[in-house]
């Protein structure tokens, strides 16, 4: 299987986006700086504002010195400086980036790289001295700034010098969460319990549970995993089967309410909830049941084919590629003849019936599931479109790039760069961001894209930024954030302030409160979350449980 297929979430869209984006709009602000340091003085200043400093600046071999943590601070009020008396090494962070001043080795580190260094740092007063000039190098290194040749100049009468910069400042910069209220406390379907060491929903009201039996070690087996056994439990918590970690190296949910079980005998079982075993699995089974259906893979001539829930070969047909059915049609793809100095076949989708009869015969690229009536399809030229269950083009393969369908609205984009939003005919509904500033964009699911977006900031220099939008225009990242895994009308969010989770509904109102270190989407009316504790005898453990949907 060759594609990856996004989530179908159930929510919608909020409103109250930003504005769409205009494409005579600036990705920066830019904002100019002048820094001032006056020689013999204390006079050190910011765009003409006085700045904090105790001792005098001077010059020291035709350079400048001027107090490290001074200019450090003047450009950012919240840098960290970190000093080591004895390696005589000064630490800083500067905007989240790592500066590194050698002072006895008279050297300037960037991360990894070693910048360019004027005259002798040294540390006199009790303060750490850097020539002026090393900032210019310093400065270069920040994507933030924009520093010219002759951003350094003197004025030999007043003993001045200046530094003259400019600080650039992305549009997202200050976007913030709308997110409000407090929520109510959670209402547990599974409760916390420290009994186990994870719990994954496989839908249906059944959980699988894991306890690992090798921690105290601190070290896993040779192939990376842990001793661990497996349980199956209801929606309340009650162990249903239990499964012993010297019989069984895995468990985990395979579609359709079904169990796929490794054995560390090397079989391979296929349970329904109620620990029946359905088969043993015959064929390398790495996909789950859908509509009744599984694909596998037939290792002898590496062909798939479809089983049914007893492990018999439902369609007497074999494919190249197999993706599983969804709304009573299945992807496949067919391999042409290989062509001579090609490594590898091209490949051809169609589309299958159950029954395994072609319903869309295997012209297309790329092929992907029907939803809502529609399959997203690509011809051999990259076009792309969306088809109907009878072949019929009903968006035109003519697009670059589309998303799934989300409330009856998608995203295209168009072969001049720009990208649009379309209805479920095609109709083009409004430009979203032209081709202006575009590098490339991502489906984010729930009627989400985001676009890397370029521009010149200065002759021969260019910065990226990272933008979001939904069907409204530009919405800021951390409301893009929840809303992508917008499930059954809630999403798992991290609260600003306290670190903890909880889960925000569609219009941004926390609804569960945000209690909890580690919270899942939700699943058929439960969310699997986590929550740290501190035990009696004082040891730090992690209760696991299930919080049910509210609605």
């Amino acid at each position: 299987m060759k594609k990856i297929f996004c989530m179908a979430l159930s929510a919608a869209l909020l409103a109250g986006s930003m504005p769409a984006y205009a494409a005579e709009e600036s990705l920066f602000t830019k904002t100019p700086h002048t820094f001032t340091a006056k020689v013999g003085t204390t006079e050190f200043t910011k765009d003409g504002a006085a700045q904090p400093l105790d001792v005098p600046m001077y010059i020291k071999d035709g350079y400048v010195m001027l107090p490290l943590r001074t200019f450090m601070q003047a450009l950012d009020a919240d840098a960290t400086l970190a000093w080591s008396n004895g390696t005589k090494l000064a630490e800083v962070t500067l905007h989240d980036f790592k500066l590194t001043f050698d002072i006895n080795g008279n050297r300037i580190w960037a991360k990894s790289s070693q910048l360019p260094v004027f005259g002798q740092m040294e540390v006199k007063d009790g303060r750490v001295f850097v020539p002026l000039r090393d900032w210019e190098g310093v400065l270069k290194c920040f994507s933030r700034y924009i520093v010219d040749a002759d951003a350094l100049s003197w004025d030999a009468e007043t003993k001045t010098a200046a530094v003259q910069l400019t600080e650039l400042t992305a549009v997202t910069a200050n976007d913030t969460s709308s997110v409000k209220g407090t929520g109510e406390a959670a209402v547990f379907g599974i409760p916390l319990t420290e009994r186990y060491d994870d719990i994954k929903s496989i839908g249906c009201d059944y959980f699988i549970a894991e306890k690992y039996l090798n921690q105290d070690s601190g070290k896993p087996n040779e192939d990376g995993n842990w001793d661990t056994d497996w349980f199956v439990l209801d929606h309340q918590g009650k162990v249903l089967y239990a499964y012993d970690s010297k019989d069984v190296s895995y468990l985990r949910g395979y579609g359709d309410g079904f169990l796929r079980l490794d054995k560390r005998d090397g079989t391979t079982l296929i349970l329904d909830v109620k620990d029946n075993t359905q088969f043993e699995v015959a064929y390398s089974a790495p996909y789950g049941f859908s509509e009744g259906l599984a694909v596998v893979l037939d290792a002898a001539d590496q062909k798939y084919v479809y089983v049914d829930t007893k492990g018999k070969v439902a369609i007497p047909l074999s494919f190249d590629e197999a993706e599983g059915f969804s709304e009573g049609l299945a992807a496949v793809g067919v391999d042409l003849p290989k062509e001579e100095g090609r490594q590898s076949a091209e490949t051809r989708y169609g589309y299958i019936d159950k029954k395994g009869g072609w319903v869309i015969e295997p012209k297309y690229r790329n092929a992907y599931a029907f939803q809502d009536g529609l399959a997203k399809v690509e011809d051999t030229d990259r076009n792309i479109g969306y088809i109907d269950k009878t072949g019929k083009e009903v968006i035109p393969l003519r697009y670059r790039k589309i998303t799934d369908f989300w409330n009856g609205k998608a995203f295209a984009r168009e072969k001049s760069g720009e990208v649009i939003l379309i209805d479920t005919t095609g109709k083009k509904l409004k430009s979203i961001i032209t081709g202006k500033y575009m590098v490339d964009w991502v489906d984010c699911g729930n009627g989400i894209i985001s676009v890397d977006v370029t521009e010149q900031v200065a002759p021969g220099r260019e910065e990226y930024a990272t933008l979001y939008f939904d069907e409204n225009g530009r919405i800021s990242e951390k409301d893009a954030e929840w809303r992508m895994r917008l499930s059954e009308g809630l999403a798992p969010y991290q609260d600003e302030k306290t670190g903890k989770y909880g889960y925000v509904g569609e219009d941004g109102t926390w609804v569960i409160a945000p209690t909890f270190d580690f919270a899942r989407d939700f699943k058929d009316g439960y969310a699997v979350v986590s929550k740290k504790v501190t035990l009696a005898n004082g040891k730090e453990d992690v209760q696991w449980g299930t919080v049910c949907h509210p609605i």
